[in-house]
């Protein structure tokens, strides 16, 4: 199912970026409170380090976010850690950390659920 959902909404990204809307570069979800990556968040990681490899002059911006399921306080926090695993599995996979800029924002004052829980990657914005 999370496959499903993860494959849905690159497909919006990809029909936003058509139509001339913003779209974040890659996305990583997250398990409710977990800062954990499974095996698909491995693989998008991995891309978003392929894409900036070749791209070595562009910076790579690592936002976290979380759904609104919890306080705003332990959520920034929670974002913040996302952002970091996030971060380090890209310098991990070759990217070079002096590239990366991440922070955590928190809430996205979104539904509770997937989509809210996850870290855009953004190489060249």
């Amino acid at each position: 199912m999370r496959n499903i959902l993860s494959a849905l909404l690159l497909l919006s990204a990809a029909s936003c970026a058509m139509m001339g809307q913003p779209r974040p570069g890659y996305l990583v979800f997250f398990g409710e409170h977990s800062a954990d990556l499974d095996p698909p968040a491995i693989r998008v990681i991995a891309d978003a380090a392929a894409a900036a490899k070749a791209a070595p002059g562009s910076p790579v911006v690592v936002l976290g976010y979380t759904d609104s399921a919890g306080s705003p306080q332990a959520d920034i926090l929670l974002s913040q850690r996302r952002a970091q695993r996030v971060s380090d599995a890209l310098v991990q996979d070759g990217v070079a950390p002096g590239r990366i800029s991440r922070q955590g924002r928190g809430q996205t004052r979104e539904d509770p659920g997937v989509e809210s829980r996850r870290v855009e990657i953004d190489i060249g914005g």
